[in-house]
């Protein structure tokens, strides 16, 4: 397989990670670095070697190397960027959240018309654990019936563009919500469409951002799930607990492992899953192992690159669905945040 070509629009802390991704994956190569000063673009490629640095977003796309395009601006500008690389034949990656279902739906139809891919760059789906839990539950746990997810980490730094409404005006919302909602697509997998949704919000007071929300969201099939997400509990919470007929999986690390992502890497800590049946107790828990020797992000640009070398388009619209189903739910809590 051939190295496909990146470009990077934007220059933020997640463009630096998933730059390094694209530099450590096989089958990908970093091209090119966009951003709207040429400085900023300079000093991001200045730590990655052979990558070239650019000013604005035409001149990226114009460039022969960059097949496809990784955007990492912020939300309220994601779908502009976005729409001006699919309309120059460029597969996109485009960083979550996205602004709305609309702004989802535009940008997949406008991937599918013009035969490229489209994918959110969500990492955790991309860790084997994923596809091994899949492939496990209906054994383990029977069918799915409900999930609890938590997820959480401590930041109240209001000059951060998490509290700027103008650029992500979801918020907490958007920024940790997301999470939940794609494990609801990924995990859950309810047979019907949602009809209950209630939430708990809580707003800065300075800014009023979305700091915290708790909220269920039922399913017209009988699936439920809750979830508390944000910036307030003081520590790092990544909590998944999937139940069905027959028992539960739960984990600890569902959305950055422990053991080998960008904000952790301890190898002490083998990334997995915990399973539980019947009337055991802690001791008869099982841990079932899911190793990876590449972590989740690297393998998302992998699997990226793949999916474009194999030109599968039902692969195609199924990275679009996933995206479109995620975003609204994520549409529905936000909406509830707002009394609507």
């Amino acid at each position: 397989m051939s190295e496909l070509g990146f470009g990077v629009v934007g220059t933020g802390f997640i463009a630096g990670i998933v730059a390094n991704a694209i530099v450590a994956a096989q089958g990908a190569r970093l091209s090119a670095v966009s951003s709207r000063k040429l400085a900023n673009a300079r000093q991001f490629v200045a730590e990655r070697p052979g990558t070239e640095a650019v000013e604005g977003i035409d001149t990226l796309l114009a460039r022969e190397d960059v097949s496809a395009v990784y955007v990492a601006t912020p939300t309220s500008a994601k779908e502009a960027v976005a729409l001006a690389a699919i309309n120059a034949g460029k597969h996109v990656l485009v960083d979550k959240p996205l602004l709305d279902a609309g702004s989802a739906k535009r940008m997949t139809d406008a991937a599918a018309e013009k035969g490229v891919l489209f994918m959110d760059a969500t990492h955790f789906v991309h860790h084997p654990r994923t596809a091994a839990i899949l492939a496990a539950a209906p054994k383990k746990i029977g069918q799915t019936k409900s999930l609890h997810t938590t997820f959480y980490f401590p930041f109240d730094d209001r000059e951060n563009i998490r509290f700027d409404l103008s650029q992500e005006p979801m918020g907490a919302v958007g920024d940790m919500a997301w999470y939940s909602m794609r494990a609801i697509v990924e995990y859950l997998r309810p047979a019907g469409k949602f009809d209950k949704i209630a939430v708990v919000p809580e707003f800065d007071a300075a800014t009023g951002a979305v700091i915290r929300v708790s909220g269920l969201v039922g399913f017209e099939s009988g699936e439920a799930s809750t979830f508390d997400v944000g910036y307030t509990a003081g520590t790092a919470i990544m909590d998944l607990s999937l139940l069905g007929t027959r028992g539960m999986i739960t984990m600890d690390d569902f959305v950055l492992d422990w053991n080998d992502s960008f904000a952790f890497n301890n190898a002490d800590i083998p990334a997995g899953y915990t399973h539980r049946a019947g009337m055991a107790d802690r001791a008869a828990f099982e841990f079932v192992e899911t190793p990876s020797k590449t972590s989740q992000d690297t393998l998302m640009i992998q699997h990226f690159a793949e999916m474009v070398a194999g030109g599968d388009r039902r692969a195609f619209a199924a990275s679009a669905e996933a995206s479109i189903a995620t975003q609204t739910l994520l549409d529905a809590i936000w909406l509830a945040c707002q009394g609507r």
